[in-house]
């Protein structure tokens, strides 16, 4: 299934921005994908909001993937540049992951929380460990020359079915059915859906949903995708790629392999001889990392308040929350912290969060005021996250009436947005217990 899903998408989000002329009563379909061909190869780039969402019955709906997020195309020094961000889930009914792609022709490349790494691999031979959002956005008619060749060229048959509506756009509806699959058959990365309609815009030919149909006689289902608030131009560097937190590692494994040296060995002498039984005895000698540690000297002065500093803090519950407007999982865990921050507004619990790599400060001030968020805003303080050696956003930083981090956490895999907020609510409790 995962296979036919990849297939799915990577024609699906095919579906760019192109600026051709509109054909007044034209329906060749082949004419209209031609077009949209060209329009392709010629575009700068655009940004759009687009869903994959499932359509078929209830049973298979259920085991088929969803994806809502913000799709960017663009051109860098490496060639023409897909960016995904947004949030995914394996099948319907399960857990949403934020995601956040970029693919060129030869890449692929995805924030991975989990790891704390920006991970970069080959994008053919699909790699393995890529998110589920990473491999079915390949999008790789959009990063061709000729982006509709290879589909043009597999059809079966073409034809115009009319036009309708998608958004309140009129959209010429093309159906491209393929050959079915032989038994035995290889599989050589092509769609193993049976046909594909595309919904190109009347107005200015651009594609506004794209539904890839598999049919196999008692089973069919297909997946569907919608572009919308499409605007065509060219792209801000910050736009075409991944977001890279500070602290987190490089993996990339697309370098060229080289031979390793070869290790030279010689006798092991007498006096580097260790036995067996010296070992625990001298690592019994290290001392023990305390478990509460004292927290490193720090001093930053709210939005539209007065410095604060472990001085000003004694005596009272710290809390740090770090974030960013660019975060995707920061906006599941911040109105969290914001009824944290209202259910101790009467204790002597403060609850201060630092926007971390803004821009611009008015975007956290709206973000925040926008939504009525309890939590104090930091402006300026990346240096404070180097402090307490955040490498993932968010965090949260519990410290102690007597100056000691009773608490540092981030949402994972096993740590759900409810469930940080529950062990965050714990340890001030705990703190506050012991005044």
């Amino acid at each position: 299934m995962m296979r036919v899903h990849t297939a799915v998408l990577a024609a699906l989000l095919a579906t760019p921005a192109l600026t051709c002329p509109a054909f007044a009563e034209d329906t060749d379909p082949r004419a209209v994908l031609e077009a949209c061909d060209e329009a392709v190869r010629e575009a700068e780039g655009f940004a759009a909001r687009f869903r994959l969402i499932g359509e078929g019955s209830e049973m298979i709906r259920s085991t088929m993937p969803s994806i809502d997020g913000r799709l960017y195309f663009g051109r860098t020094d490496d060639g023409r540049v897909l960016h995904a961000v947004g949030e995914a889930k394996d099948r319907a009914d399960g857990e949403a992951r934020p995601f956040d792609v970029v693919r060129t022709t030869e890449k692929l490349t995805w924030t991975d929380h989990d790891r704390e790494a920006i991970a970069t691999r080959r994008a053919t031979p699909e790699p393995r460990d890529a998110p589920t959002a990473a491999r079915l956005l390949h999008m790789v008619s959009l990063l061709k020359d000729n982006p509709f060749a290879d589909l043009l060229e597999r059809a079966e048959s073409i034809e115009h079915e009319g036009v309708r509506d998608v958004g309140g756009v009129a959209c010429d509806v093309i159906m491209v059915r393929l050959p079915a699959q032989q038994p035995g058959q290889a599989r050589t990365g092509q769609a193993g859906h049976t046909a594909e309609r595309w919904f190109i815009a009347q107005s200015d030919r651009l594609p506004r949903r794209l539904e890839q149909v598999t049919d196999a006689g008692m089973i069919r289902f297909s997946l569907v995708t919608e572009l919308t608030g499409l605007q065509p131009g060219a792209q801000p560097a910050e736009r075409l790629d991944v977001s890279r937190p500070e602290g987190y590692s490089v993996d990339d494994r697309t370098a060229a392999r080289t031979e390793q040296p070869r290790t030279v060995t010689r006798p092991v002498t007498d006096a580097e001889r260790v036995t067996e039984e010296q070992r625990p005895a001298e690592r019994a000698t290290a001392p023990a990392r305390p478990q509460n540690p004292n927290a490193p000297s720090f001093s930053f002065t709210p939005d539209r308040g007065s410095e604060v500093t472990n001085a000003t803090q004694q005596g009272r519950v710290t809390v740090l929350y770090f974030w960013g407007t660019w975060c995707i999982p920061c906006r599941a865990v911040s109105p969290k912290i914001s009824e944290l921050a209202a259910r101790h507004a009467d204790a002597p619990v403060d609850v201060f969060a630092p926007a971390i790599r803004e821009r611009d400060p008015d975007a956290p001030r709206a973000y925040l005021s926008d939504n009525e968020y309890q939590h104090r805003l930091v402006l300026g303080v990346d240096s404070l996250a180097r402090t307490f050696s955040v490498r993932v956003y968010p965090t949260i930083v519990v410290i102690d009436t007597e100056g000691r981090i009773a608490y540092t956490g981030h949402p994972s895999g096993d740590r759900s947005p409810e469930q940080l907020a529950r062990e965050v609510g714990q340890a001030v409790e705990k703190a506050l217990g012991a005044l």
